[in-house]
């Protein structure tokens, strides 16, 4: 397993793909640091760290559809390229390769969220004025992190087994922003229509409790649920995808 991390990793850290991602979402973060800085020197008060690092926890929802771009970097067209075909004859375990990918593709999530959150909170840090509020913004961005980490590893589970059962790469993309983003506006429609238990449904997935996740801050109880959540997720969505692999014919 650790000679194919290994190659994975070699593999997607060679390819542009990563590199200018990270490019353009940095380059994003820089207009809106030079936005906010703009707005400071123009002599609004409200605009210091705390209310410029804090927008940190709002845009943790954006990180459930991440998966969509870094399962494809590690995925890479495999079913077009017979590439996975060839893993299969050469007669690795479909098990390592599963999980292989799995692993590899959440690293490289990481890996990128570490690096745009930390520039960004530096920016913040170094471009917009500060006050008494300066720890409590790095308590809430604290806060979510811890919940929003377990549902991106829910919602980088449900992508992966997207990419591994569905041939098309395309469609596999689509298949996974609807679980992800369309899913629970279906069950909020049901909710309205049909039956209560529906929403309370809707409630439990990853997307809906990114986006509650700053209202909720410093409620302990809310932490763990998305702890459970985001968990279980990621190990029903692998039980899963990995089950139907196992006895997928490769073409």
């Amino acid at each position: 397993m650790r000679n194919y991390l290994t190659a994975e990793c070699y593999k997607v850290f060679r390819r542009k793909d990563p590199y200018l991602t990270l490019l353009v979402v940095l380059a994003l973060e820089g207009v809106l640091l030079w936005g906010c800085w703009l707005t400071s020197s123009w002599g609004n008060e409200g605009m210091s760290f705390y209310s410029a690092a804090t927008l940190v926890a709002t845009m943790l929802s954006i990180g459930a559809y991440a998966p969509l771009l870094t399962c494809d970097m590690v995925f890479s067209e495999q079913y077009k390229q017979n590439t996975l075909k060839n893993e299969v004859a050469y007669g690795l375990p479909r098990a390592r390769i599963y999980l292989g990918k799995l692993a590899v593709s959440t690293l490289v999530s990481l890996l990128a969220a570490a690096v745009m959150v930390a520039l960004y909170v530096a920016g913040c840090w170094v471009l917009l004025p500060h006050g008494e509020q300066d720890a409590a913004a790095f308590a809430l961005i604290g806060y979510g992190l811890a919940g929003a980490f377990p549902l991106w590893l829910g919602a980088q589970g449900v992508t992966m087994a997207c990419y591994f059962l569905v041939r098309n790469t395309t469609l596999a993309a689509f298949v996974g922003v609807g679980l992800l983003g369309v899913v629970p506006g279906i069950f909020q429609a049901l909710g309205l229509l049909f039956n209560p238990v529906f929403e309370k449904v809707r409630q439990l997935m990853p997307t809906v409790m990114l986006e509650k996740l700053p209202n909720m801050a410093f409620q302990t109880d809310y932490l763990v649920l998305c702890w459970l959540m985001g968990l279980a997720l990621l190990v029903v969505s692998t039980i899963v995808g990995l089950a139907v692999f196992q006895k997928k014919e490769i073409r």
